[in-house]
């Protein structure tokens, strides 16, 4: 109904319009057709693009202007009069598009005089397929921008870094802005996006202060056009996933053979198969809705997405929805602009990282159930559940609502003088029910009868911002600037509420205050509620100017002050500065033909790093358990204890970078890219200090001391090596390297080790994993190094004398020592690359990513606890495999029967550990994305309702080249501890997808 009345008002639009019919062919510079080029009546989104011959035609009003482009190419506009010539339109080729414009945060600028690190991605270069997030939109496509994801949970987002680590306390991921509102990569529906931008440098991201330290990511919806007809775009997929990879466990015929610890129980059961579906299944449906008067536009969208995961109980289901309308008034003086944002979340709540655990270390040769129905268990096995049980018997989910509104009104009394006043709210509502049944194994293993929690959870953020700008030109120079206030506030408040042992489990979480833990003196019920709020406050102004399309330079300030600072540090200043010089629009490069642009470019930025605690300059309380006082009433009563001490000189991590770049294109910018080189050094870094008691009240201090390094480069190349009348490949190649050094952590004041042990794998090895110590890189593995495997089957080790001399013994847990541990490599790639190579032929499209890391490695958790014939569990096949056996020399034991190196298989008597050999090289290179795409051609008839129709197949995570054994080389950096695969996840999978996208 909703199509039908938009093709009722559509057509009554076009009634009585005086129509001429313009029609022509489109060449190049000489004088070959352009195929697939766009024309397009202005300011509307009607129109077609031209055939294999260059050709087009379409009706238009005497009076509109149509627009023809194409990628590389210099727009060209032709004014419709009365009987309209045959055109012949020769296209000329753009300067890798130094005319367009880029978003640089509180405005926009011309891509020719940017002088900052910033790199813009518009919607047609997006990856298409099954996006879960905006940044799979631009996944190997921004030279410094890493974007990984290694689960295949319907409900996971990319893990996000930009130019490395700046704190080792707070948060690595860049400020995300949503139509300049702060957001995440999930505020809006990827359909939505019209580009993003991603300032990467320090002179870019200063005018945000405080929240600029990691970078800052841009991203604007798509908005109406004034004096446009309205149009309609439906676009929908349905995708099929599966397991990229699984790992390859003993099956019953290897209980059966005894290879395992198991006895034979009669079955055979695929674990992983009983907690997964068939396949996972994602359909998504999008509508969108655009158009404008000439004082007028608008643009509204509503998506559903809707996605079963392969895992059982894992599912995510959302609706986005978002509206823009602008009014203009007083001939342009004025503009009203309304954003309303909503959306909801809906996901089944589960334990399935668990389940994915229990699935595998599982006897494969037992049942899911028994006889009588109720769960196979065997609770006498330590840690080991049926995992069925843990999905069938865990009963709720967790829901969401986002209500964002924002408005807008600017005054221009003089044509380039703005001034704008942003008023937004925004608020998330968050509720989560969880009933576990008397059945799952918590429940089952204690004797309790079902226990229930509800919790509510409610942010709120108020913003303002207000700005005035002018921009004008004076013969060859162009200036703008703008100052602005902006105010941020936060607040969040929670509820929770849990109760156990129900005398009927029909109420699930319906009924809480049934539960008997609520009164019985043994127990104690759940119930917890919690507050914060925070304030950001900034002054800010920028300036720019720009010589003759020769000289360019930027300045700006920001002025900022937040509630989470200490008292002496309530401000901070933020200032940034950048200058460019084209080169190639010098006189004396006139005579350099091939040449088509040289740029220099430099920047110098200071930005920060704010608390992720809103209260961690204060003294906080909190109840001692362990001490009551008698009150008036003759009762005892818990004490106060003091939770944290206060610092009032707490303050932001601040970052100062330098940034130097080159902006290059040569013949006709058939191949053209970018360098940028940069190093910036963190101060003030947080954390958390061993502190005398007294005089303190509290044992731990939270302070700004550290100092950390960042260096690196950072290369774009985009070329057009194939460009013909019928056929176009474009290819762009994107690498970054990052160096990383921790400086120090100590003071005069603040003193701690200067090394330090981090992260770890859980029981029962439950061992550091990496070291972090002043002078070295963040992320470097740290452990015991193996150099083979005794004649007895135990893996030997290197272990430090008290001469400080190395000798190899076999394994024993007794030698997990620092003093034992090695340097075994570093878990963060040294090297990100990204290949994108785009082919178009007639009406096809075909679209190639390749994304890889290269330069660090992994450590192979599955390894480390299912290599061994030790565990009581299932174990991986690899535990039965041979190895050559070695002596404390690394010399050859030779087998006297044989006269050759004598096979061992590893012993059933060494306890499970983490040693060199189970970390590998991660390097790989993945087709992460492949789409073919192909635009129906449609009849002159059909073009009076349908502008565009296009459908296309797409495969996501396709195949990977790499040496590493496990499932998924892609794996979550953790900046503390990165590099490790772990036990407990919701492996990758492989998605196929097919989809059309439909302009009205």
């Amino acid at each position: 109904m909703f199509l039908l009345f938009l093709s009722v008002v559509f057509c009554s639009s076009t009634i009585g319009l005086a129509q001429e019919k313009v029609e022509g062919i489109v060449l190049d510079e000489i004088g070959s057709p352009l195929p697939g080029v766009t024309v397009l009546i202005k300011s509307t989104t009607i129109g077609t693009i031209t055939n294999s011959e260059g050709y087009f035609n379409l009706d238009a009003k005497v009076g509109d202007i149509v627009s023809i482009s194409f990628i590389g190419y210099k727009t060209y506009d032709i004014n419709v009069v009365k009987e309209m010539p045959k055109q012949e339109v020769h296209l000329e080729a753009d300067f890798v598009g130094l005319e367009e414009v880029v978003a640089i945060g509180y405005g926009t600028q011309r891509k020719g005089d940017v002088t900052s690190a910033i790199t813009s991605v518009k919607s047609e270069d997006f990856i298409v397929g099954k996006i879960g997030d905006a940044a799979e939109l631009v996944k190997g496509k921004i030279a410094g921008l890493s974007i990984t994801k290694s689960s295949g949970d319907p409900n996971a987002t990319s893990s996000i870094m930009l130019r490395g680590i700046t704190t080792i306390k707070g948060s690595v991921q860049p400020l995300v802005l949503v139509d300049g509102i702060e957001g995440s990569l999930t505020t809006v529906a990827p359909e939505n996006i019209a580009s993003i931008d991603v300032l990467k440098d320090a002179s870019a991201a200063a005018i945000y202060g405080t929240r600029g330290a990691n970078g800052v990511i841009i991203i604007s919806t798509k908005s109406g056009k004034r004096d446009s007809q309205a149009t309609a775009t439906y676009s929908a997929y349905v995708s099929l996933s599966e397991w990229y990879k699984t790992l390859d466990f003993m099956d019953t015929n290897d209980i059966i053979y005894g290879r395992t610890n198991f006895e034979y129980g009669g079955y055979d059961t695929d674990w992983l198969e009983a907690v997964s579906r068939k396949a996972g299944y994602t359909q998504n449906h999008s509508l969108s809705l655009t158009g404008g008067t000439k004082s007028s536009t608008y643009a509204a969208s509503i998506t559903f997405s809707d996605e079963e995961g392969i895992m059982r109980k894992s599912d995510s289901n959302d609706i986005k929805a978002q509206m823009d309308f602008s009014q203009y008034a007083m001939n342009d003086i004025l503009k009203f602009n309304i954003n309303v944002l909503y959306t909801t979340h809906k996901n089944t709540n589960n334990n399935n990282n668990y389940v994915y655990r229990q699935a595998l270390i599982r006897n494969p040769s037992s049942p899911v159930y028994n006889e009588d129905g109720t769960y196979f268990e065997e609770f006498s096995r330590f840690q080991y559940f049926n995992p069925v049980a843990i999905q069938n018997e865990m009963i709720g989910d967790t829901r969401t609502k986002y209500a964002r509104v924002t408005g807008n009104i600017t005054f221009e009394p003089i044509k380039g003088w703005k001034t704008n006043l942003m008023l937004s709210k925004k608020e998330i509502e968050t509720t989560g029910e969880t009933y576990y049944t008397s059945q799952y194994y918590t429940q089952a293993t204690g004797g309790i009868k079902g226990s229930a929690s509800k919790s509510s959870g409610n942010d709120v953020s108020d913003n303002l911002e207000l700005t005035t700008s002018y921009d004008f030109s004076i013969e060859k120079s162009r200036i703008s600037a703008i100052v602005g206030y902006s105010y941020l506030y936060n607040v969040h408040d929670g509820f929770s509420a849990s109760n156990s042992n129900f005398p009927s489990e029909s109420y699930l979480y319906n009924n809480l205050g049934q539960g008997t833990y609520l009164s019985d003196e043994d127990h104690v019920a759940g119930m917890a509620s919690d507050k914060r709020d925070d304030k950001l406050v900034g002054f800010f102004g920028r300036a720019t100017y720009g010589y003759d399309n020769r000289f360019n330079a930027m300045v700006s300030f920001r002025r900022e002050g937040s509630s989470k600072f200490g008292e002496n540090n309530k401000w901070g200043n933020f200032p940034a500065a950048s200058l460019g010089w084209t080169v190639s629009n010098e006189n004396f490069m006139k005579s350099i033909s091939w040449l088509t642009n040289l740029k220099l470019r430099t920047g110098y930025g200071v930005t920060g790093v704010i608390p992720t605690d809103s209260y961690l300059s204060l003294t906080t309380f909190d109840y001692d358990a362990y001490g009551k006082h008698l009150n008036t009433d003759g009762k005892w009563t818990p004490s106060l204890k003091v939770a944290q001490n206060p610092n009032p000189d707490l303050k932001w991590e601040k970052t100062s970078e330098w940034n130097i770049g080159l902006d290059w294109a040569v013949l006709d910018s058939r191949l053209s890219g970018a360098i940028d080189v940069y190093t910036k050094k963190t101060v003030d870094l947080l954390y958390d200090y061993a502190v005398p008691v007294p005089p303190n009240m509290y044992d731990v201090t939270t302070a700004n001391v550290g100092q950390m390094r960042n260096n690196g480069i950072e290369v774009m190349v985009n070329a057009i090596p194939v460009k013909t009348s019928e056929f176009e490949w474009n290819s762009t190649l994107t690498l970054s390297h990052n160096e990383n050094k921790l400086l120090s952590l100590s003071n005069d004041l603040y003193e701690t080790d200067n090394f330090s042990e981090v992260g770890g794998v859980g029981d029962p090895i439950s061992v550091a994993t990496h070291a972090m110590e002043i002078g070295h890189r963040l992320g470097d593995f740290w452990g015991l190094r193996s150099v083979g495997v005794s004649k007895d089957g135990v893996v030997l080790v290197q272990v430090k004398n008290d001469d400080d001399t190395w000798s190899v013994k076999e394994f024993d847990t007794k030698y997990n020592e620092e003093k034992n541990r090695q340097r075994l490599g570093n878990g963060l790639p040294q090297i990100y690359a990204g290949w994108s190579n785009t082919f178009r032929y007639k009406g096809f499209d075909l679209n190639l990513q390749f994304t890889g890391q290269f330069g660090y490695q992994i450590l192979n958790s599955q390894r480390s606890f299912y290599e061994n014939n030790s565990i009581a569990y299932n174990r991986l096949k690899s535990a039965a495999n041979l190895y050559g056996a070695v002596d404390a020399a690394g010399a050859a034991v030779i087998n006297p029967e044989t006269g050759s190196q004598l096979q061992v298989g590893l012993t059933n008597s060494m306890s499970q550990g983490v040693w060199s050999d189970h970390i590998e090289n991660g390097d790989f290179v993945k087709l992460s994305n492949a789409t073919l795409g192909y635009t129906i051609p449609l009849s002159a008839k059909a073009k009076s309702y349908v502008n565009n129709l296009r459908v296309y197949v797409s495969g996501q995570n396709l195949f990977c080249i790499t040496g590493y054994s496990g499932l998924d080389p892609e794996v979550d950096n953790n900046f503390l501890a990165p590099g490790i695969d772990g036990r407990d996840k919701y492996p990758t999978v492989r998605s196929y997808t097919i989809g059309l996208s439909v302009n009205f």
